[in-house]
């Protein structure tokens, strides 16, 4: 297998990447937003407005996290095969929400609220740790050393928990049990592998500092794991 953790060292620029995956993710947004207003969805689902609108909006909100990733966050190469298998994992889950939420013709519900809700709590711990860690990235005096405070206090990797936090908020508001396979497939994806990966690269970087720093802090889901 090969070493993920050679990823995160590479800090080479990849702009003509980051521009493709952006122009990628606004195509799958505007096909998103036909299917949900346009689309077969809205003619067969035609009571669900509320359900459609927040789908929408959580699909924005996802496409406006992605631009800040990419160009604000984003401090290491982007290979070409990495920004391929990102597109094609937003095309299916942006499309399976879109498609399934969309067509869903039951009522608008509490499961759809707390899902709601759990979309913006985990946008909020994905995007202001990123943030966190920038704004310490960008004081001199932190230059060669980890940031163990602010969200990060919760978790090693507390932005992808976030992210996972996000994901059940929007099989929620999809009202589709079945998209729970989404946030799992996520889970599995950070705990066997970015993670790992990151574990790795981080260790080597800040030694014991971070090993120190892992011994007293949760690794993925705060207080937990």
């Amino acid at each position: 297998m090969a070493d993920l953790s050679a990823v995160y060292r590479d800090k080479a620029s990849s702009p003509a990447t980051r521009l493709t995956l952006a122009a990628a993710h606004l195509c799958i947004l505007g096909a998103v937003l036909w299917v949900l207003f346009g689309g077969a969805a809205a003619a067969e689902a035609p009571a669900a407005t509320v359900r459609r609108v927040l789908l929408a909006a959580a699909a924005s909100l996802y496409f406006l996290r992605t631009l800040g990733t990419l160009f604000v966050f984003m401090r290491r190469r982007m290979p070409w095969s990495e920004a391929v298998t990102i597109a094609v994992w937003i095309a299916i889950f942006d499309g399976l929400f879109a498609w399934f939420g969309g067509r869903n013709p039951h009522p608008f519900g509490v499961l759809g609220a707390i899902g709601a809700v759990l979309v913006v709590a985990g946008s909020a711990l994905n995007t202001g740790s990123e943030w966190q860690r920038h704004l310490w990235k960008r004081r001199p005096g932190n230059h060669g050393h980890l940031l163990p405070s602010g969200f990060f206090r919760l978790s090693r990797h507390v932005n992808y928990f976030g992210d996972l936090v996000l994901f059940t908020g929007w099989v929620l508001v999809a009202g589709r049990p079945a998209l729970l396979v989404i946030p799992a497939l996520m889970f599995a994806g950070f705990a066997f592998a970015n993670i790992p990966a990151q574990d790795r690269y981080l260790a080597g970087r800040y030694g014991e500092e971070y090993r120190s720093y892992a011994a007293r802090t949760a690794r993925f889901i705060p207080y937990v794991y």
